[in-house]
């Protein structure tokens, strides 16, 4: 039988973990705020990123950067079973005191490294137990601290920048007037770029759309609200769906979990 387990840390910043056992529905392309570091903890599980697919088995440990566009499906026959957790890039900054308050990027989609997947599979179980704030900060302290160890930097040259600073503005656009009805020849006029070249250049960027890239922050909104105890049918009309049904398929697609399920885990 398929099983998800959600939890929400407030004493880690908000860290939110997942752990899913015998996952039978795959998630479609869409990315998360957070990374997500995950552990096969058996059976294998195969994966887009960075343009390629990806195969994690038993014991490998997945890493997916902030908003890197990605999907999941089982990968093998009988049951299969990962972990997961999404810390924020503020998270990485405010625990390990990044130099320039700069989170990592993570090259490699896939790691084989017995030591780092002992750690994190303690990590797991300390956070699914009642210990301390100090254990469970200091644990996540060490895994974190030897984990960056493996980052690495994005060089792009100087037209590659220019373009990436553009679509940058984009986004933020579409950040700060997220509820707003705004045209794709407004964006592209305000970075100026044709409508084409924008479009092909933020989904290359990105891995989405403008509109699946609105639609995804829509949902990282409606998950705030909801921490906060308001009604689902409320967030769904508040964050720009048409009725609670369409709301709830979009949300579970992204998280794996209904908004319900959420809501009682936070």
């Amino acid at each position: 039988m398929q099983q998800s387990k959600f939890s929400f840390h407030h004493d880690l910043g908000g860290l939110e973990v997942l752990h899913n056992i015998d996952k039978k529905t795959d998630f479609g392309r869409h990315n998360h705020s957070g990374y997500t570091i995950a552990l096969v903890d058996c059976g294998a599980q195969r994966f887009f990123r960075s343009g390629d697919q990806h195969l994690a088995g038993k014991s490998s440990l997945i890493l997916i950067n902030a908003e890197q566009v990605h999907d999941c499906r089982k990968a093998c026959e009988g049951v299969a079973s990962y972990r997961s957790m999404y810390p924020t890039p503020e998270l990485f900054n405010n625990l390990m005191d990044c130099e320039k308050n700069r989170a990592p990027y993570f090259s490699d989609a896939v790691v084989h490294n017995p030591a780092l997947a002992c750690q994190l599979h303690s990590l797991f179980d300390t956070l699914e137990s009642p210990a301390s704030k100090l254990e469970k900060q200091t644990q996540m302290v060490r895994f974190l601290s030897n984990l960056c160890a493996s980052a690495g930097q994005l060089r792009l040259s100087d037209e590659q920048a220019s373009e990436r600073c553009r679509i940058a503005l984009a986004k933020t656009y579409l950040q700060d007037n997220l509820f707003d009805d705004i045209s794709l020849t407004d964006l592209a006029s305000l970075i100026h770029m044709s409508q084409f070249h924008f479009v092909r250049s933020f989904k290359a960027q990105t891995g989405l759309t403008p509109h699946a890239f609105q639609i995804q922050h829509r949902l990282n909104h409606a998950k705030a609200m909801l921490r906060f105890g308001k009604s689902i049918s409320d967030v769904a009309s508040q964050v720009g769906f048409y009725d609670q049904s369409h709301f709830s398929r979009h949300f579970k697609k992204n998280m794996g979990i209904t908004p319900n399920q959420y809501k009682q885990a936070c």
